[in-house]
């Protein structure tokens, strides 16, 4: 008799504990957006990168830099160990478009400035591949 009784309780704490469903529908073309950062394409990315009130933020290591970089970008190392001291000093007020070469670091640096209150972040999927791909220019 216990045991049947425990049966619905177990199954109601089960379903409780399950996480919260996160939007991760896509709001246009090219643009995703999950937990507070939109991710975008090459091709959203760029047309975002052309408006004022933005930055770009460039999140390699220097190595990677200097094989080139989006113009106008903004590099910030992300395991430079001031990284999070040099990120928060960006505007808030503007829109952060951020990058790194597959899209990993980029998306990790994009999670820590939605945490720290940014709310207009843009990460590039697939990073610098994808604005290759697209045939977007760098600069040295």
């Amino acid at each position: 008799m216990k045991a049947t009784l425990l049966i619905p309780v177990f199954a109601i704490l089960l379903f409780s504990c399950q996480p919260e469903k996160t939007n991760s529908e896509s709001t246009a073309v090219g643009v995703t957006q999950k937990q507070g950062v939109q991710s975008v394409d090459a091709v959203s990315f760029k047309n975002l990168s052309e408006k004022e009130n933005t930055i770009i933020l460039d999140v390699r290591t220097p190595q990677e830099v200097a094989e080139g970089k989006i113009p106008n970008a903004t590099v910030i190392n992300i395991y430079d160990p001031e990284f999070e001291t040099k990120a928060k000093q960006l505007d808030k007020e503007k829109s952060i478009l951020i990058y790194c070469s597959a899209g990993v670091r980029s998306a990790q640096a994009a999670e820590f400035l939605t945490g720290q209150g940014y709310t207009s972040v843009y990460h590039l999927e697939g990073g610098l591949g994808d604005w290759y791909r697209n045939g977007f220019p760098l600069e040295k």
